[in-house]
């Protein structure tokens, strides 16, 4: 009997061991907040371009900070602080999110969906969740939000997964009615979750972005002209490019997987530009981290500078980096990130 009573007591220690621990998972997102301000305030402090890609290059990796808050979190997914915590994941690095674990068939994304529909559906903490499942391109995360939003008895929660529920539905088309659906949605999310916070703005900020996307920035829409100055400080509008195939590109040094994300869109340029696709980007990074970008040959597309914000603002840009494809008319062809989809749409467009 006492042998197995010392052997229940190592099995629990053992399992103490392997738990995860809210507070080293605070402190991993602490440790990437804290490296990515004091990255940034290096890169603009720079003394000259050979110094600002060194820095540039030391970027914080988030995929590498997630996969140590992901150790933290997989062995205890039914406790309820892992929720923020996978959100954060999801938020910070969604490219690892996207991936699965080595000898795995589910990617991490799917472990955190089936763990929200087993343990939390029900939890007033999973709002944010949801939202964040929206990097994601599974295609049981709108069945699961649509779940949520139908069971989950807190009024937030269900305001933040109708919120979800219309972004999601844009990858769905511009027909009447997947646009009417959005717009219930949204109005959905206005009445129910006006004030709840995501980040640094509110719900009602994000839904009444998303109903401005609908009214302008759907496909078929003329894209708003953008007034303003590249990064030599010419000036420059996107309506001097008539008759031009134009890939509108948002990014910032300091977006998620910005390497990933730079290496698609010099891709798309290297591939197409020669053929008569301009490859303009907007980013709110300091003038003179975009001259040497593009010295160097890192960017080698021009470039709007919106320190301001306002560029962005106008597209109502929240996720970086996003991308328009706008044909020879100016109208918008496809919405998304950088990558096949985007290529496949140049292609057809030049073939026209």
């Amino acid at each position: 009997m006492r042998s197995l009573l010392i052997i229940l007591m190592l099995i629990g220690v053992s399992g103490a061991v392997w738990a995860g621990n809210p507070v080293r998972a605070a402190q991993i997102k602490k440790e990437y907040e804290l490296a990515t301000v004091k990255w940034a305030q290096q890169l603009e402090t720079a003394k000259d371009a050979q110094d600002q890609m060194a820095i540039w290059r030391a970027r914080p990796n988030a995929s590498a900070h997630a996969g140590r808050m992901w150790e933290e979190l997989k062995s205890s997914l039914n406790d309820d602080w892992t929720i923020g915590y996978c959100a954060w994941i999801l938020e910070q690095a969604p490219v690892f999110a996207a991936e699965a674990e080595e000898g795995g068939r589910k990617t991490r994304g799917q472990t955190v969906m089936h763990a929200l529909d087993r343990f939390h559906l029900k939890s007033e903490k999973v709002g944010r969740l949801c939202l964040a499942l929206t990097t994601q391109s599974d295609p049981k995360t709108l069945a699961l939000i649509e779940k949520i939003s139908r069971e989950n008895p807190h009024r937030a929660v269900q305001g933040q997964a109708a919120l979800a529920i219309a972004m999601l539905f844009k990858g769905l088309g511009d027909s009447r009615d997947v646009m009417m659906h959005r717009l219930e949605r949204l109005r959905e999310a206005i009445i129910k979750s006006n004030d709840v916070k995501v980040g640094d703005v509110s719900v009602e900020r994000l839904a009444r972005d998303e109903l401005v996307v609908i009214q302008s920035l759907s496909k078929g829409r003329v894209a708003p002209d953008i007034i303003g100055a590249d990064s030599a400080r010419e000036p420059f509008k996107l309506s001097m490019l008539k008759s031009k195939v134009t890939v509108l590109a948002f990014w910032h040094t300091n977006m998620h997987d910005a390497e990933r994300g730079l290496g698609l869109l010099r891709e798309l340029h290297d591939q197409f530009h020669t053929r008569g696709m301009e490859l303009i980007g907007v980013t709110s990074d300091p003038v003179s981290v975009l001259r040497n970008l593009r010295s160097n040959g890192t960017i080698p597309w021009r470039n709007y500078s919106d320190v301001d914000g306002r560029i962005a603002l106008q597209y109502r840009v929240r996720n970086l980096p996003i991308v328009y494809v706008l044909n020879r008319h100016r109208r918008i062809e496809f919405i998304g990130g950088p990558g096949t989809f985007v290529n496949l749409t140049v292609e057809a467009l030049l073939a026209e």
